[in-house]
């Protein structure tokens, strides 16, 4: 055997530098990422394991019923994966459904009512199982003799309690409406010759179509579109395109399209955008743009004096190598401040928000309340994947408003705490007394 011993420190060396602790991916908070929208959780595994991904996958409370080990896709942040949460879109971590219809009350148009459908006729964000006016034209639905179509003015020509708006036959002489001659009129067309006249033709609108025959006959809609061919006309539909979604919720009101589903999260639905541009939380006018060369960038954040406030990495190219660097370039007046761990290297992200690795996570240390500033420098390791440049770079400032009371900071020389963002770096050490010790027993000897 050559060299035993040599190897035997090597292998010791590479396993705590790829052991779980060394990779794991810190927990706080989770990614910014939705398994509606990306392939980046439950049920498909997103990444994990070790080597150069930053793998090491963590288990997330409920993300898939405990089932396996997952990358957070948990959009609302309540701990409850997407597939699984009868909100996803809104923060219910205790689920409640009080009318058991499968919808979480937070987000249930009639959550003490059960109506799995969700159906809102005037589209007011109360559902039709609960709201008083379903129709939307001001006459409560005990009273509104055409309780699902609008019809403010409540005419009932031939007296029957039907409203004009929703009555097939409106003057009441067994000919229907669309095949009488003269529908608001009564005649008996069994003795009777129909009369003519304008009084035969109403025209509420005044867009040339009579009543009868209008889409929308309280709307001026010569045109008469109606996209989802319900009959009712574009002009006065609150669901234009009849995926169950009303127009004023909808993120695509002209395609049909009732998953909603708005990958980049832009507010505007995958169905009928044009230009893919990934949103953090809501910031659309430093959207990430995975076809332009690379750019960096982190949110605007809160936090406490005293309490480590967690740096966030977001950058255009997803699951790239890249070097970090962090620096404070303003603060309070009297602060001294720091960024812990401020430089290392990330190269996994989901979709676009990169974890780091195991103990390099950086984050503010704030002693005094106010906005601090600090901005992200990140570059390529490799090649920049749009333009082919080596060694690129950019960077990004945000701000972070911090409140409580001032505070003293912990005097980073009394520990072993460590701003130079080697929180990987002990494998190395273990490995250079090692192969020492070896030499100098002269273990390395056949």
């Amino acid at each position: 055997m050559k060299k035993t011993w040599i190897h035997a420190a090597v292998a010791l060396g590479f396993a705590l530098a790829y052991s779980p602790a060394a990779f794991a991916q810190d927990e706080d908070p989770p990614f910014e990422c939705d398994a509606n929208h990306d392939d980046c959780g439950s049920p498909d595994l997103s990444g994990g394991g070790g080597g150069g991904g930053g793998g090491g996958s963590i288990l997330i409370e409920m993300t898939d019923l405990g089932d396996s080990y997952q990358h957070a896709d948990d959009f609302s942040g309540d701990g409850v994966g997407d597939q699984y949460d009868n909100c996803p879109f809104h923060y219910n971590p205790d689920q409640l459904d009080s009318s058991g219809d499968g919808i979480g009350d937070v987000c249930d148009n009639c959550p003490g009512i059960f109506n799995p459908t969700q159906l809102d006729t005037n589209g007011n964000g109360i559902g039709d199982a609960c709201d008083p006016d379903i129709s939307g034209d001001g006459i409560p639905n005990d009273i509104d003799n055409c309780i699902g179509v609008y019809n403010p003015d409540q005419i009932d020509t031939n007296g029957n309690s039907i409203g004009d708006a929703c009555d097939p036959d409106i003057n009441g002489n067994g000919i229907p409406n669309e095949l009488d001659p003269c529908p608001f009129v009564y005649w008996n067309p069994d003795t009777e010759t129909a009369p003519e006249g304008p009084e035969c033709m109403r025209d509420t609108s005044g867009d040339g179509v009579p009543d009868h025959l209008d889409n929308c006959p309280f709307h001026y809609n010569p045109g008469q579109a109606d996209l989802d061919g319900d009959g009712v006309g574009d002009a006065c539909d609150a669901d234009i395109d009849g995926d169950l979604i009303p127009n004023t919720f909808d993120n695509c009101e002209l395609v049909y399209n009732p998953d909603q589903s708005d990958a980049d999260r832009d507010g505007v639905g995958d169905a009928c955008d044009d230009h893919f541009c990934y949103v953090v939380f809501g910031d659309a006018a430093n959207c990430l743009d995975p076809l332009l060369p690379l750019e960096a960038y982190s949110p605007d954040l809160l936090g406490e004096t005293g309490t480590p406030i967690r740096l966030r990495l977001f950058a255009n190219h997803r699951s790239v190598p890249l070097k970090f660097t962090w620096s404070l370039v303003d603060a309070p007046d009297g602060s001294e401040a720091r960024i812990m761990n401020p430089r290392g290297t990330v190269s996994y992200s989901s979709p676009f928000e990169y974890r780091y690795l195991g103990e390099n996570v950086p984050h503010l240390l704030a002693d005094v309340p106010g906005e601090y500033q600090v901005r992200l420098n990140i570059e390529n390791v490799w090649e920049d994947r749009i333009t082919g440049e080596m060694g690129t770079s950019a960077s990004f400032t945000s701000t972070i408003i911090v409140e409580g009371e001032p505070t003293d900071l912990p005097d980073l020389n009394a520990g072993c705490s460590s701003t130079s963002g080697s929180g990987n770096a002990l494998w190395l050490v273990a490995l250079v007394g090692l192969i020492g010790l070896v030499r100098r027993k002269g273990w390395n000897r056949d």
